[in-house]
């Protein structure tokens, strides 16, 4: 390509979203009593189609209690506090500030908290989370484990404090994150230390694609076998005698092949051995992103969480606008970050902080006029766990009234004891 060549033209933005202009219809009247203080970016969450997507995860996983959703996506009370009422009442966590709203909320409501800190801790988190564990003395918290090491050292954490903890071994299906293979577990495997209760095995295989069905069942068969392994040295009373052994596996991208997996659907171990409980993770299609739209097909999503952003510069000449909703706005670890609803002649192009730039795609034709200076356009995030955990407060619509809902585990609290205390 030499100097005087015309720059390649730019595709089309491909819609991954199913925008439902009735919906949006909706979410602008809620809004329309308030917009004149309106602070954009804002985040706009849809309970209507929350509870929608909640209700299509348990019918396909044919039982509540087979899903135990992250909820990393969702960090606020409200949201859920509506799981809990469509009748999920476990889920995963990766912080303490994730902790202390699962289990504050499950106490709000009467019900025992159920929690696995998803997070190989270092032992002044563990110490911070057994302080926020022991405030709700009817709850069941559950740690992982990263390694043997790992395992001893929250053996020693645990018996310092003459204490038993429940720990689920993190076992590495392929990812590279964290946790060791299902080998290097089943090597090591004797029995427990003094100190810990194994009550099952940790297995996320997010680095899978929606269609690699083979390597995925490959993966859960070495996790059923090292199951095996590790049930036959635990003894015959202690929590996996009184609630089962657990077996997680799966989030937004791979649920379906866990679902669809044989050996989980009939896990047990001998007839008078413990019940052994398979549950998938997704934590994403509570709200739906771009990134799920292949979740989105399968169970009928409806795009829950939104970026309302208005447009602060127009330039008709270059086909270009720019929004407010940077990468402190939407999707930061993403490009693009986001789908503009109703405007697929739009393409986010790389964001600053606080600016969004727009341009009109190559072969957009006869496209509509741009948005007005002001214009309040919708966001639909590309990945919507960094979006949230951007806002400290989201505005909760439900038919045609709005509230502010706090998301209360946003960010993170700077001191250990200060979530503990």
């Amino acid at each position: 390509m030499t100097a005087s060549d015309p720059p390649p033209a730019r595709p089309a933005f491909v819609s991954r979203v199913d925008v439902r202009p009735e919906q949006l219809r909706r979410l602008e009247r809620a809004l329309a009593p308030s917009l004149a203080r309106l602070t954009t970016p804002a985040l706009i969450i849809d309970l209507d189609a929350v509870r929608d997507n909640v209700d299509a995860m348990v019918r396909r996983c044919g039982d509540a209690d087979r899903w135990r959703p992250h909820i990393k996506t969702l960090k606020q009370a409200a949201l859920l506090r509506l799981l809990h009422a469509r009748g999920v009442h476990a889920c995963k966590c990766a912080t303490l500030d994730e902790l202390q709203l699962a289990l504050a909320t499950a106490a709000g409501r009467e019900t025992p908290g159920d929690v696995v800190l998803a997070y190989p801790l270092h032992e002044a988190a563990l110490v911070g989370a057994l302080a926020i564990a022991d405030r709700f003395p009817s709850a069941r918290v559950q740690f992982v484990a990263d390694n043997p090491e790992h395992l001893r050292a929250l053996a020693r954490v645990a018996t310092a404090r003459q204490r038993t903890i429940e720990v689920q071994l993190d076992v590495d299906l392929g990812m590279g994150r964290t946790g060791s293979s299902p080998a290097r577990w089943s090597a090591a495997w004797e029995r427990a230390p003094e100190g810990v209760e194994i009550t099952g095995l940790h297995g996320y295989d997010g680095h899978l694609a929606w269609d690699e069905r083979e390597a995925a069942h490959a993966a859960y068969q070495a996790l059923c076998e090292l199951a095996k392994r590790v049930l036959a040295t635990l003894p015959d009373e202690g929590p996996v005698s009184e609630r089962g052994f657990e077996v997680i596996t799966s989030g937004t991208h791979s649920y379906h092949h866990a679902l669809a997996f044989p050996r989980f659907a009939r896990l047990s171990t001998s007839p008078d051995g413990p019940r052994v409980l398979h549950r998938v993770s997704p934590g994403t299609i509570v709200l739906s992103d771009r990134r799920s739209q292949h979740a989105a097909a399968d169970l009928g999503l409806r795009q829950a969480a939104w970026v309302a952003s208005r447009v602060i510069s127009r330039d008709p000449s270059a086909g270009r606008i720019t929004l407010d909703a940077g990468s402190k706005g939407v999707a930061p670890d993403c490009r693009p970050s986001c789908e503009i609803a109703q405007h697929p002649e739009l393409i986010p192009l790389p964001p600053s902080e606080e600016h969004l730039p727009l341009t009109r795609a190559a072969d957009a034709g006869a496209a509509p006029t741009l948005p007005e200076l002001g214009a309040l356009l919708w966001l639909a995030p590309e990945h919507v766990c960094t979006t949230v955990n951007l806002y400290r407060d989201a505005l909760l619509v439900e038919g045609e009234g709005a509230r502010v809902s706090p998301i209360e585990a946003a960010s993170r609290s700077l001191w250990i004891d200060e979530v503990s205390a």
